[in-house]
């Protein structure tokens, strides 16, 4: 598998994910738009692990400073509660997205391992 599809992937679902935020926030002026990036960020965790996820979460919390705090087309964040509530997404981003990578990609390899030690105590 080639390293630039999982990146690309990455970065085109962060910016589909941006495009209909900022749509819908230049509407409506709604708080905390920037939870939606955990769905482009679980998706990349099932897709291709936990790794891209992160990479994933990086790339969401920077475009959601530039495109939906304000002030907004800038990375400055003007207020130190948005500034928490970027940190605390980050943090929640990446609990879920190594949540979702041990659901679906270790926890297949990792189950039939530890059956099969079980077994081996039971018989000895």
């Amino acid at each position: 598998m080639s390293v630039w599809k999982p990146i690309a992937l990455s970065l085109a679902a962060v910016s589909l994910t941006t495009a209909m935020l900022v749509a819908v926030d230049n509407g409506a002026e709604l708080e905390h738009l920037e939870i939606a990036y955990l769905f482009p960020t679980a998706l990349i965790a099932v897709l291709y692990g936990s790794n891209f996820a992160f990479l994933t979460s990086c790339a969401s919390a920077i475009t959601a400073a530039y495109f939906l705090l304000p002030p907004k087309l800038s990375l400055y964040i003007a207020n130190p509660l948005h500034i928490a509530e970027l940190g605390f997404f980050i943090v929640v981003a990446l609990i879920a997205g190594k949540i979702m990578s041990l659901l679906t990609h270790d926890a297949p390899e990792s189950v039939p391992l530890r059956v099969s030690s079980l077994k081996r105590r039971r018989v000895s």
